[in-house]
């Protein structure tokens, strides 16, 4: 983890924040945690984010999705992001593990996908981006630790221990946008682990990894792995490599665990391709290894309090939604948020219940590809792409981050998901999942519809 940064604004300590009443107070300065503080501040809401970690620092989630730039641009940063430098994704490539069939889903061919490119992110320098401009907003921050929270008349307190001692922060909302500690989340017992997605992680970051020729040198490469585990290559700025393996929680169990990076080593060594492409990359960094990392809420709110980014739920890292995620769920937080302010309780009780619906809805839709790719028939179809019926553009356009689709996308992704189940008994398309599968050696690209936005 890199050292404080003095001259980082990220890291400054607003004066007088000690027993400060403010309208909305945010937990975390995340992605989901500056979304939301950045948003309170510019529609006029007295906004402080407590953080206790110095900016910059690592941390894995580093490929963004295109149809994510709306939401930059609802915060005023686009242009700054753009400008800073990072690595233009305009695809995502499946490969099976040998590296002989490809396909491509190429962003420019999804619906209003305006540029049709995201950015490769690394997160220390992405995440102090979006904390400095929540500051330039209007919100301030407080360095410290959330320690205790508290139902008070009209509003909550939490007391936040800093470097000079305990302070108390009372403020009329709460957005809890504090990761996998949850600080809300977990008092109120709403978090429910997805015993489904039950998986762990092993990733580190690389030089010397070879990328592909042009434009798509920063498409990120999905691999798929014999045992329905999967890895990412993504690449970064300066030559950096983000590498890593998901594989299911009691295949992991069964790995040697002492050592992360002969975890890694014997991970990718299952896949002949992956194996290539780091034969001659030099790790730079340590190995991190997570697990048990997919959870939801049973309720994403309460009367003061709302749950945003990994602080209400995960998913997985397949497909690189929780970005995103965290950055609508943090603005969608402030906006509710700003109407407990306004109209309290009482008078927010719509606006409550409908920023819990979204976010439940949202986890249901992203969940069932999430969920379809580690289906052994299912992921033989998405190495498949039907060009009929517009099927591909529609599913590229959610791995472009279109989460709110149409009826006649919802109806065309019905039909993909409907040929899953029957690849379960015919073998409608070739099998490219499980070890002894065998792949056409060419490349396809997810084709564009006959139906255009």
């Amino acid at each position: 983890m890199s050292d404080r940064d003095t001259n980082n604004p990220a890291n400054e300590r607003p004066a007088a924040l000690a027993g400060c009443a403010c309208d909305v107070l945010v937990v975390g300065a995340g992605p989901a945690g500056s979304a939301a503080a950045a948003a309170a501040a510019r529609a006029g809401l007295r906004c402080v984010v407590v953080e206790a970690e110095a900016f910059p620092r690592f941390h894995i989630g580093e490929s963004l999705l295109p149809l994510g730039d709306a939401v930059f641009r609802q915060l005023g940063v686009s242009e700054r992001l753009h400008a800073a430098g990072f690595v233009q994704k305009r695809g995502a490539q499946l490969r099976t593990p040998d590296g002989a069939h490809t396909v491509l889903f190429d962003f420019q061919t999804a619906k209003h996908v305006d540029p049709p490119y995201a950015l490769q992110v690394p997160r220390a320098q992405f995440d102090a981006l979006l904390l400095d401009h929540a500051q330039a907003c209007g919100a301030r921050r407080l360095a410290g630790r959330a320690i205790a929270l508290r139902d008070v008349v009209d509003g909550v307190e939490v007391d936040v221990a800093t470097a000079a001692g305990v302070t108390t922060v009372c403020a009329k909302a709460l957005v809890d946008a504090s990761g996998r500690a949850g600080f809300v989340a977990r008092r109120h017992g709403v978090r429910i682990a997805d015993e489904e997605l039950r998986k762990a992680s092993v990733y580190a970051h690389f030089r010397g990894v070879p990328v592909d020729p042009g434009e798509r040198a920063g498409d990120t490469r999905i691999v798929a792995l014999p045992d329905l585990g999967w890895m990412w290559f993504i690449p970064l700025p300066d030559g950096v490599m983000s590498v890593g393996a998901v594989l299911d929680l009691d295949t992991w169990r069964g790995r040697t665990k002492g050592d992360p990076a002969q975890l890694f080593a014997d991970v990718a060594a299952t896949s002949p391709y992956a194996a290539s492409l780091l034969a001659a990359a030099e790790r730079v960094g340590e190995c991190h290894v997570e697990s048990g990392f997919s959870y939801r809420a049973s309720a994403y709110c309460g009367e003061r309090w709302f749950l945003a980014g990994d602080a209400g739920s995960f998913l997985d890292p397949i497909f690189s939604t929780g970005v995103q995620m965290a950055l609508r769920s943090g603005i969608e937080a402030a906006a509710a948020a700003g109407a407990v302010v306004r109209r309290g309780v009482a008078g927010s009780a719509g606006a409550r219940a409908r920023f819990d619906r979204t976010l439940q809805a949202r986890y249901r839709f992203v969940r069932r590809f999430v969920t379809g790719f580690y289906d052994p028939a299912t992921r033989d179809i998405f190495f498949a792409p039907r060009r009929m019926f517009g099927i591909a553009r529609a599913v590229t356009t959610v791995l472009a981050g279109g989460f709110d689709l149409g009826w006649l996308d919802r109806l065309r992704l019905q039909v993909f998901f409907a040929i899953g189940r029957l690849q379960r008994r015919y073998d409608l398309v070739p099998r490219v999942s499980g070890a002894a599968a065998q792949s056409p050696a060419n490349v396809a690209e997810a084709p564009t519809s006959l139906e255009r936005a």
